[in-house]
Formats: C-alpha cells, structure tokens, sequence
C-alpha cells in the first residue's frame, strides 16, 4: 500500500475539519497600546527593578540621560531610570483620545444643559411676550381713559370758566338793579314831596280865595240913608 503523502494529508485535513480554525485565524483584533515600563535603580538593565511597571501615559520629569536610560521623577516622587525609547514628548494617543472624549461628554453636557435652557427660556419668552401684549393693552386702555380725562377736564376748566363770567355778569345786574331800586325811591320820595306840596298850595289858595274874594264885592246902599 502506498502511503498519502504528508503535504496531501495535511491538506485533506484542512480542507474536512480545519474549517473553524481558519476562520478563528482571520478574526482582526489589536494590540493593546497599553505598557508597563520597568523602572531600575541604574542605567542599565542588570540594576533591579524598583518599580515593576509605570503604565503608559504617565506624567514624567526627566532630570538625566545617560545613553539609552534617562533618570526620571514621578508626580508622587518615585524616582528612577527608564529607557529612553519609551518616552515621548508629547501625551500618547490613548491618552489623547481620553482627554478628547472627556471633552465630548463635557461639551454633550454643555450642549444639553443650553437645549434644556434654551427650552426654559423659550417658555419664559413667551409668557414674556404674552405679558408685554397684555401690558401694551392696558396702556392703550389707560392712554384712551387719559384722553377723555383731559377731554372732560377741558370742558370742565371752559365751564368754570363760563360760570365765573356768569357770576360776574350776576354781580353786575344786581349792583344795577340795586342802583335803579335807589332811583327809583328816590323818584318815589321826590313825588310824595311834590304832591304834598301841590296839595299845600291848593288849601293855601282855596284859603286866600275864600277870605279875599268876599271883600272884594261891591256893598249895596242901604234904602235907609238915602231917605
């Protein structure tokens, strides 16, 4: 019997039930940018580790450089040499991204907190609104009322006016009445005084006639002288 070849075997295999670790081999993933950077006492990679692992993104003063180790001081004050090679002046890109999307969520925030305000002032606007018509009418009302006021306090002021003029023509009339009433009794007086006078001189010449008119008669002779 001759015996299948390896090779071919091993691509029966592949081809019957190697099916799932094909497609298992095909999946795409990343790799974690995600380090641990060893820190040693010295520069070099026999000093012993007194840090097992500073994780990327970590805030560093570089206070020496020594060929591929520089000698670094955490924020915390841990101190120590780390290759040079892993560190950047700039902030890593994961680190970025957070930053980034810490700003993203703040400015979400912002963006709701001024929708949500904007809503609220929407609403105040309106009843803002509302209430300004309802004040411009009420002004318009008031303004109208006002105007007929002084409509009325015109005609007012002109009538007060025409009833002082009255008053005074009154005045007038009656200090003129009151002149002719003193005329008029003195004309009464003057004619009282006249007739009694009249009347004086009618008695007095009806006297005068009555004694004088007598005498001056002729007398008749007496038959007894002549005899």
């Amino acid at each position: 019997m001759n015996l299948m070849p390896k090779t071919t075997l091993l691509a029966l295999l592949a081809i019957a039930g190697m099916t799932p670790l094909s497609a298992l081999a095909q999946d795409t993933q990343y790799v974690t940018d995600q380090q641990f950077v060893p820190l040693r006492s010295g520069p070099s990679n026999q000093n012993r580790i007194v840090h097992r692992g500073i994780p990327s993104g970590t805030k560093l003063v570089v206070e020496e450089v020594q060929d591929e180790y520089s000698r670094i001081t955490t924020e915390r004050g841990t101190e120590g040499w780390i290759r040079t090679q892993y560190l950047m002046q700039e902030v890593p890109a994961r680190q970025q991204l957070k930053a980034l999307q810490a700003t993203r969520d703040r400015l979400q925030a912002q963006v709701e907190t001024i929708e949500s305000t904007g809503g609220e002032l929407q609403r105040q606007f309106a009843e803002t609104s509302a209430m300004l018509a309802e004040r411009e009418e009420t002004l318009a009302q008031t303004t109208s009322e006002l105007t007929e006021i002084k409509r009325l306090s015109a005609n007012a002021i002109a009538i007060d006016s025409q009833n002082r003029e009255l008053v005074q023509g009154a005045e007038v009339l009656n200090s003129r009445i009151q002149v002719l009433e003193a005329d008029n009794q003195r004309l009464l007086d003057s004619a009282d005084g006249e007739a009694f006078i009249n009347g004086a001189l009618a008695v007095l010449l009806g006297v005068i006639i009555t004694l004088v008119v007598p005498r001056l008669r002729p007398r008749r002779k007496s038959s007894s002288s002549w005899a």
